[in-house]
């Protein structure tokens, strides 16, 4: 274990956003569990998969997903995914430490799928938040 995996509490939940585009469209829901996500072009690049907690959603939104409309969320069990797959806690530039997930995104980790829209008052995708949040969608 790595000193920031220990800092950091692990939550129940981690998030993957994915443009909602013909690429991403067409997943089966229920995810089926052998279902694997394509991967994005950041993801592909840096060489891990992006995943975001819930506390760190709506500045992940707001700073790479800004001029969507629309995403997919996927609500991932990172107690599960953690057990079986490497994911590293590591610096984003901003400071933070988010996960990364060092495999292909597999549809048995994913609990849900959800399309989500950004809301048309000036908080946007930090109130979509806020309504998942409330929805019990968006948890630690």
């Amino acid at each position: 274990t790595t000193p920031s995996q220990m800092t950091t509490p692990q939550p129940n939940f981690v998030y993957k956003i994915l443009p909602n585009t013909p690429v991403y469209q067409g997943t089966p829901i229920p995810v089926p569990p052998s279902w694997i996500f394509p991967q994005t072009e950041v993801d592909a690049k840096d060489g891990f998969i992006h995943m975001s907690t819930a506390t760190q959603l709506p500045g992940t939104l707001s700073r790479f997903f800004g001029s969507d409309e629309t995403v997919q969320l996927l609500k991932i069990d990172f107690k599960r995914l953690s057990s079986f797959k490497i994911v590293k806690w590591e610096k984003a530039s901003n400071g933070d430490l988010f996960p990364h997930l060092y495999a292909q995104l597999e549809g048995e980790y994913v609990r849900e799928l959800k399309i989500v829209g950004k809301s048309s008052d000036e908080k946007g995708w930090e109130a979509s938040v806020e309504t998942l949040v409330q929805d019990g969608f968006v948890e630690e």
